[in-house]
């Protein structure tokens, strides 16, 4: 006499953890190049480490002194609170690199634009189409 077999039963998949982005939103120019550099070398009388927040777009750049255990996405939630109430000092190191326009020529090369397409064969219309045989 035998005992009754015992089903197999499939190891469950585990799912890997979502990883903490290290890649961030810059607040002043908006572009998704904001980095975080964490300096462990640099350690000040309290035991903080230096925080180094680079933007590679705009170039915004500022230091703050953290604790040791926080990760880079903390270190840019207190960069961003402290941007945003102006308790924070920044430079901007990248010079000169990219031409920045205004609002107004912005606006003006986006009527010339609009111009251009006007004054060349844009998109027909509708009715267009439809003489060609093309009838959508």
């Amino acid at each position: 006499m035998g005992r009754r077999r015992r089903k197999y039963r499939k190891p469950q998949l585990l799912r890997a953890p979502r990883a903490l982005p290290t890649i961030f939103d810059c607040p002043h120019c908006g572009a998704r190049a904001v980095s975080v550099e964490m300096r462990k070398k640099e350690k000040n009388e309290r035991g903080e480490i230096k925080a180094v927040v680079k933007c590679g777009k705009c170039g915004l750049y500022a230091e703050m002194w953290v604790p040791e255990i926080f990760q880079p996405v903390d270190v840019y939630s207190k960069f961003l609170d402290a941007y945003l109430e102006g308790r924070l000092e920044y430079t901007f190191i990248k010079e000169g690199g990219e031409a920045t326009l205004s609002l107004e020529e912005l606006a003006s090369e986006g009527e010339e634009g609009e111009e251009a397409v006007e004054g060349g064969e844009a998109w027909e219309s509708g009715s267009g189409a439809e003489e060609e045989g093309r009838g959508w």
